[in-house]
């Protein structure tokens, strides 16, 4: 038998060959047979006889027993390196310790392999005792430098090992390679990995198999690179799909953990099933083998993991498989007490459930936004009829991802139609805002209404369920700044061309004469909170809705003009601070779409002689009138001071001089008729060319307008200064609509408005630049 083995290699014991050449020895095992003789390490263990010579079974369970008293022999200690304090003699003293056991097993290689080639049930008792003393973090490094983990990690990558062997080998794996990178290092570098994942094919070594492999990758990035790179992340998956995954599940604690590691690598959402978010979901709303709170969590938060990824989003949908995450939602109210009892386990838990439903409801946003999301699920159908329900549920995370969810399907005009009126949505959402207090939810309602409201159609409709009586409340929050600036978002995007809801934002607070809020409006409560915060976008959207309420009430033909005229005076009466907000929107320069949108109302409400009275008072403030200069003629104003004097620094000086404009030529204002010229509104992806011209355009009507309706009552020099602005910033638009043919400029086309898409995370930073 020695000369066969010399011959061909190692045999298993049925006479198999597993390769290896005479005097070649590739294999390990071959490397340490080839030792005739073990070094002495004391009486510890005697030298084998050589290889070739055959051993009694009593040789061989007494070389057994040696190798296993290695573990059960006192260790020698001395009595004043106990009492040393210093770290460099105390870390000599655990080297030398780490020595030592590193020359007794080195002994024990000869006799591993005599009891291979034997084929000995010795080895596999030998293997349960080095697995048991792997757990001692003393012997992990030595069974390693000793190559006795090498030994049997080639035993499990070359040969066929008996279910007991494999066993024990899979312990002395584990162990040895726990809280231990050197050892990490030897199974990923030698490639030894794929063979441990391999034992996942058998059912019964996944008890064995899952921890080993949790060992090998925590904390130690090349393994888990390469676990991932060999598909350990299909293996569990195939693993946990099969039902005799159940007699396993002990283990998903560890699984999920695994799984965790996994989806970290760049390469696993690539090499991960399309199913795998599915799968663990499955699992974690299995009714009848239902799981534990941790590992309902621990399911949930890897399968979230993966969910982060667009590929497993659209599978989501396209398997049905979104109604299962929504039950796992559910279930984690059913199942579980969401009020636990005071006490520090139950505290915890409830924060590890509130948690896990706020990552569910990210990616239950993030899958609804997409377009897949649409196409499968309409306005009407049975997944959306179980949202709407969820907006009456008590329980706060059902009725955000109802709002987001549903809110992401609001995202055209016929969708919001339908929504507003045949499903009626909005007036459980306005019931929501009549009470809630959470910051979260607020968000996901206000962003949800904000999209129904986009609709024409819908504006008046859900106005008058009772919305703006709410609006004070949370125009209050100042707390809550976001909610602050979304709710007259909201209020803004509901008076775009409705007259009956900006008549409502300028309804009086009370009918009672002797009240005090009898002389205030909604909109007074906006002025107010205009002028006491500091928050640039919030006082920039009051200012928006204030010329949006302006824009109506100059452009509505719902009334007769004696009406309108009626309501005009009235407005301006009840609101004698309105030009403070109007001011902000046209001397800033942040956002300039928004100042354009400014000079466009200032030029309608000029068209009218009380509206040209607010629009002259506003004219006395520096802050208006130079970007008023400086946008027709080209020129500060302490550049026009600096060439005519400071005598016309300002609209309201004594005496001025006339404006010079910067442009060639004679044009005057009477090459450009103003006479019933209408001001054009920017569109909001205007070139930044384009959007300076419309601009000027606007700003000559309004200064038309204003001589046209308040010129008689000016002073000779301020109307003086308005007309030579007028005919300076003529020559400066006509030279330009002389220039734009040779410049073959071409404008970006008017782009559809598209709605908003609902993020719970980005919900609360609601874009200034929706503009309609």
């Amino acid at each position: 038998m020695a000369n066969d083995w010399d011959q061909a290699g190692w045999y298993m014991g049925d006479g198999i060959p597993t390769g290896g050449q005479e005097g070649e020895p590739t294999d390990s095992l071959e490397v340490f047979s080839s030792r005739t003789a073990a070094p002495s390490v004391g009486n510890v263990l005697s030298p084998p006889p050589p290889l070739s010579a055959p051993l009694s079974p009593e040789s061989l369970i007494k070389m057994s027993r040696s190798i296993m008293d290695i573990f059960e022999l006192e260790e020698s200690t001395n009595d004043d390196m106990e009492m040393v304090e210093d770290d460099e003699e105390e870390a000599a003293v655990d080297l030398e310790d780490q020595r030592r056991r590193i020359d007794r097993l080195k002994g024990v290689l000869p006799a591993l392999a005599q009891f291979w080639w034997s084929d000995s049930d010795q080895i596999a008792l030998v293997a349960e005792k080095l697995g048991d003393g792997s757990r001692d973090p003393k012997w992990r490094i030595p069974l390693g430098d000793s190559g006795v983990l090498v030994f049997f990690l080639d035993l499990l990558k070359s040969h066929i090992l008996k279910y007991t062997l494999k066993i024990h080998v899979l312990r002395l794996i584990g162990n040895s390679c726990a809280d231990t990178d050197e050892n990490r290092a030897r199974v990923v570098n030698s490639n030894y990995l794929p063979s441990v994942i391999l034992q996942l094919k058998d059912i019964s070594l996944l008890p064995f198999a899952i921890p080993v492999l949790y060992n090998i990758c925590i904390d130690y990035e090349p393994a888990q690179q390469q676990a991932s790179n060999y598909f350990l992340t299909a293996e569990l998956i195939e693993v946990m799909s099969s039902p005799t995954f159940n007699d396993s599940r002990a283990f998903l604690g560890y699984t999920c953990k695994l799984l965790d590691l996994m989806i970290a690598q760049p390469s696993d959402p690539e090499l991960a099933p399309d199913n795998t978010a599915i799968v663990l979901l499955k699992i974690a709303v299995d009714q009848e083998l239902p799981t534990d709170m941790d590992d309902f969590i621990a399911l949930t938060n890897t399968a979230v993991a993966y969910l982060q990824h667009e590929k497993f989003q659209k599978a989501l949908i396209a398997c049905g498989a979104v109604d299962t995450t929504l039950t796992v939602l559910v279930d984690s109210y059913t199942r579980f007490d969401s009020h636990p009892s005071i006490g520090e386990p139950d505290q915890d838990d409830a924060k590890a459930l509130s948690q896990m439903r706020s990552n569910l409801n990210q990616v239950l946003s993030d899958v609804s936004a997409l377009p897949e999301f649409k196409e499968a699920y309409p306005v009407v159908s049975p997944l959306t009829m179980s949202l709407r329900r969820w907006l009456l549920s008590p329980q706060l995370q059902l009725q955000v991802c109802a709002c987001i969810m549903l809110g992401n399907l609001a995202r055209s005009d016929d969708a919001c139609e339908e929504f507003v009126h045949t499903s009626h949505i909005h007036k459980p959402l306005i019931s929501i805002l009549s009470e809630a207090t959470d910051s979260q939810l607020l968000h996901a309602v206000i962003g949800f209404l904000k999209n129904l409201a986009m609709p024409l159609k819908n504006k008046e409709v859900i106005g008058a369920a009772g919305l703006f009586d709410l609006m004070p409340r949370l125009w209050a929050l100042d707390t809550l700044q976001q909610i602050q600036f979304s709710s007259i978002s909201l209020a803004r995007q509901l008076t775009i061309g409705t007259f009956e809801n900006v008549r409502k934002v300028c309804q009086r607070l009370s009918d009672d004469p002797d009240s005090p809020a009898n002389t205030h409006t909604r909109l007074s409560l906006l002025i107010a909170l205009f002028e006491r915060t500091d928050v640039a976008p919030i006082k920039m959207e009051i200012s928006r809705l204030i010329t949006s309420v302006c824009r109506v009430f100059t452009s509505y033909t719902g009334r007769s003009p004696e009406d309108m005229e009626r309501i005009r005076i009235k407005f301006f009466a009840m609101h004698p601070d309105v030009g403070r907000p109007l001011s902000f929107m046209v001397s800033q320069d942040k956002w300039p779409v928004v100042r354009s949108e400014g000079w466009f109302v200032f030029a309608l409400m000029a068209r009218f002689p009380e509206g040209a009275q607010c629009i002259s008072d506003l004219m006395q403030d520096v802050a208006v009138f130079q970007p008023l200069v400086e946008m027709l003629t080209g020129k500060k104003i302490g550049d026009i001071q600096s060439q005519s004097g400071p005598s016309s620094l300002s609209p309201g000086s004594d005496t001025s001089t006339a404006i010079a404009s910067p442009a060639s030529g004679t044009a005057s204002s009477s090459t450009f008729d103003f006479e019933g010229r209408s001001p054009e509104s920017v569109q909001p992806h205007a070139q930044a060319a384009e959007m300076a011209r419309i601009d000027r355009e606007n700003a000559l009507v309004l200064i038309s307008e204003l001589l046209k309706n308040r010129g008689k009552d000016m002073a000779v020099m301020r109307r003086t200064l308005f007309e030579d602005l007028l005919k300076g910033g003529t020559e400066i638009m006509m030279t330009y609509k002389e220039a734009k043919p040779l410049q073959g400029e071409k404008l970006l086309p008017k782009e559809k408005r598209v709605r908003a898409e609902l993020n719970l995370q980005e919900v609360a930073a609601d874009s200034l630049l929706e503009l309609s």
